[in-house]
């Protein structure tokens, strides 16, 4: 009983952070760069520029507010194990995945974009389950 209350908070959570993303979202995507700021990085490669400006104004907040929600799931359950935290991510994976498919047509350049958002959460996930075990042992 005790693991489902524990899944069933971190599901709720997850569906928290899948709002907020949508939010953090929209406000990073509404924030004007200057274009000279993007003009000598887009000759090299316009790619890297959209990436480089969608990793600040969108994956950073968005990794933090995971954070943010990763420490209230250790504070509300004793014990998280890495189904917590994946159950705190899948609302948002899921969410971002009914978004990209429904776009048409599918550009390889909209995926390469958000690559280095997925990376960065998957990194700090990575580093939650690897504490969680090193604490453990």
């Amino acid at each position: 009983m005790e693991q489902l209350k524990n899944r069933a908070i971190a599901l709720i959570l997850g569906l928290v952070l899948a709002y907020a993303a949508l939010w953090i979202i929209g406000v990073g995507a509404a924030i004007a760069l200057p274009a000279e700021l993007l003009k000598p990085l887009a000759q090299v490669s316009t790619v890297l520029a959209f990436t480089l400006v969608d990793v600040l104004t969108i994956a950073v907040p968005l990794t933090a507010a995971f954070l943010i929600l990763a420490f209230v799931v250790k504070l509300l359950i004793k014990k998280p194990d890495v189904s917590c935290y994946l159950l705190l991510l899948a609302p948002l994976v899921l969410t971002q995945l009914y978004f990209t498919l429904q776009a048409q047509p599918i550009i390889l350049d909209n995926l390469l974009v958000m690559l280095p958002r997925y990376l960065l959460l998957a990194g700090c996930l990575y580093f939650l389950v690897r504490g969680d075990k090193a604490v453990q042992a």
